[in-house]
């Protein structure tokens, strides 16, 4: 609530070129009067709060709360004043300190509460929602920088919460200037016409508490509804602390912007206030701006980390993959070798007459030799595929296959230009992966399956020919998209794979049976 105070009206009162005398000692008087002392008893307040907070003291705790509910008080009786606009204050205090208790973003001791409530009362007690020198400006300055003291007390720093904190005071602003705007237009209309005082105390009192009420259900649905967007934006500037810290350097330098336009607007129309309407209008337009423009920076930003931790992984693929070739080159030296010392080896073994170590030679050593000399030659002949996500998935898929007991053959004419199809690299993974599932699967319910993966290129197209012995019963029923022998539940890879190739003109897939094995061709036209 703002009471026009008597500089005001004494410098309205006076003829337009006598004004500009008057101006300077309104403003010193302005200043003595009412910012400086309610500057210092806010300060007072947050020593309380500061004190309080380090005592391990409880009685001196308890003594420091009831020294801010004091001073609260005596801030309200300290003058004479009608009793509705006491009512006023408190309430208006009151509800704004309630919009910090609903939201939470930090845990507040019963003293930080008490501290704000006094302060709250203070602000609204001598500054008012609106100032004739520095318009609404200031006191938004004086709400942010409470509870950013407060917040800072609770929480060791303010680094990673600045955000919270932001919120909590746009909201109590808001609740603050919706609070005035209906105590003013509907209290004091219910109780002035009533005849007794304590008739008046008693419907305002009632409608300041309704008031209050449907402000607290308000401020708790804006909570539900985006109390976890709220949070995130939070982490977001956690994540971001440089971002974090020049949005709050942005807002605190709109608000000393406003006051001084607000000033020089006195200043230039002889000291006559910035229309009301116009300059919260101002306020709420370039916060909105700011924090419009502070999502957009967000989201650009997670995007670029995003690209970053892509082409870091991609590099680390790469790193990977050449070491990776670089020890199959070094196994693909020495495998025959190792496999004419094994036969050598297994001749002695022979030779030795020793039945059980025979055995175990022939059950053992012979077959994991012969499996690793094969998987070390299939996995050098991947080494021509300049692709690492097509290169990792067939690395996986093979290696899946062998320890299933799955024999594997890889035939390769292959040049390198896979970097020119204009396929995504993720769509033609997965379809690869679904191909390969359904030929491994295929070829787990025979003895003895075996699959064939064929690479061919030429300068107009690349294809990829995935071939598995099939049972009989797969031979009579055929390869269908959404027909399946597998259980429910299972079998729609190939109706997903349609699906992906359906967005593509230069990418088919042909299936057809031959002798006692299914091929699926993949052709990729490199020129569309």
């Amino acid at each position: 609530m703002t009471i026009p105070d008597d500089f005001t009206k004494i410098i309205e009162s006076l003829p337009s070129e006598a004004r500009f005398d008057s101006i300077l000692p309104a403003i010193v008087d302005h200043l003595f009067s009412m910012i400086i002392p309610s500057f210092l008893l806010i300060a007072l307040l947050l020593a309380i709060d500061y004190a309080g907070r380090k005592t391990s003291s409880k009685a001196l705790r308890v003594a420091a709360t009831v020294s801010a509910l004091s001073a609260a008080a005596g801030v309200i009786f300290v003058r004479a004043m009608p009793g509705s606009i006491a009512v006023s204050y408190l309430t208006l205090a009151f509800a704004m300190t309630v919009v910090v208790r609903i939201l939470r973003f930090e845990n507040l001791a019963v003293l930080d509460y008490a501290v704000m409530f006094a302060c709250f009362t203070c602000i609204n007690r001598f500054i008012g929602l609106n100032t004739w020198l520095f318009g609404s400006a200031f006191p938004v300055f004086c709400i942010f920088f409470v509870l950013f003291f407060i917040y800072r007390l609770s929480a060791g720093r303010l680094e990673g919460r600045l955000f919270h904190a932001w919120f909590a005071s746009l909201l109590t602003v808001l609740e603050a200037y919706l609070c005035n705007a209906l105590f003013n237009h509907t209290v004091l209309r219910i109780g002035q016409p009533l005849g007794t005082s304590i008739d008046k105390a008693f419907v305002w009192g009632l409608t300041a508490l309704a008031i209050v009420l449907i402000n607290i259900v308000l401020i708790y649905g804006i909570k539900r509804l985006f109390g976890k967007r709220f949070d995130e934006i939070n982490a977001m500037g956690k994540a971001y602390p440089r971002i974090e810290r020049y949005f709050i350097y942005n807002s605190v330098a709109i608000l000393l912007l406003a006051m001084l336009l607000n000033l020089i607007y006195g200043l230039a129309n002889t000291f006559i206030n910035m229309p009301t309407l116009l300059f919260n209008i101002f306020l709420v337009f370039a916060q909105v701006i700011q924090f419009s423009f502070l999502l957009l920076v967000f989201r650009i930003t997670r995007l670029q980390d995003s690209l970053q931790s892509k082409t870091m992984e991609n590099e680390g693929l790469a790193t990977y993959t050449s070491s990776l070739e670089k020890n199959m080159d070094d196994i693909r030296g020495i495998k025959h070798d190792l496999k004419n010392i094994f036969l050598t080896m297994g001749d002695y073994v022979h030779r030795s007459g020793n039945e059980e170590m025979q055995a175990f030679f022939r059950e053992k050593i012979s077959p994991f030799v012969n499996d690793e000399i094969e998987k070390s030659d299939l996995f050098s002949k991947l080494a021509s595929i300049d692709d690492e996500h097509l290169k990792a998935i067939f690395r996986y898929k093979i290696a899946q296959a062998l320890e299933r007991g799955i024999g594997v053959d890889l035939e390769m004419q292959f040049g390198r230009h896979c970097a020119n199809i204009s396929v995504e690299i993720t769509d033609l993974v997965r379809v690869l992966g679904i191909l390969l599932d359904n030929a491994i699967e295929e070829c787990m319910a025979l003895e003895s399956g075996l699959i064939t993966i064929r690479f061919s290129e030429n300068e107009e197209m690349l294809s990829i020919a995935i071939m598995n012995t099939v049972r009989p019963g797969t031979r009579e029923a055929g390869v269908r998209a959404g027909v399946s022998t597998k259980d429910e539940g299972r079998g729609r890879g190939l109706r997903i794979a349609r699906a992906i190739l359906e967005k593509y003109n230069c990418m088919t897939l042909n299936t057809y049976f031959q002798e006692d094995s299914v091929v699926q061709c993949l052709t990729i036209y490199l020129v569309c």
